[in-house]
């Protein structure tokens, strides 16, 4: 799977904030892959602007991370998009739910 930094920052904002343990573990072996690194901070400039909180970068600058998932942490990845089905949510994050159901479908 291909994530940029928009996907890589919308991730954990998808994932269940509780579970057992079994998924807190997956829920951290996801959170570690696809961690942004302090490199790939400085290289796309990726900060917070303290005025409106919002979390910026060059996005012409954003390499995407090709990521393999495996398929415990496919599964728990496709129940959090179903768990979070019914909300209003931005069309970009709806983008990075619908590239997570495209390699579940692979």
């Amino acid at each position: 799977m291909e994530l940029t930094i928009k996907d890589r920052l919308y991730i954990p904002a998808i994932l269940p904030k509780e579970g057992n343990f079994s998924q807190f573990n997956t829920k951290k072996d996801i959170l570690r892959k696809i961690e942004i690194s302090d490199k790939e901070r400085q290289d796309t400039g990726l900060t917070e602007n303290k005025e409106n909180k919002r979390i910026e970068w060059d996005v012409e600058k954003d390499i995407p991370l090709n990521m393999e998932f495996s398929p415990q942490e496919l599964e728990y990845l496709k129940q959090a998009c179903e768990r979070i089905s019914d909300e209003q949510l931005p069309d970009d994050m709806w983008g990075t739910v619908q590239k997570i159901y495209n390699v579940i479908q692979e």
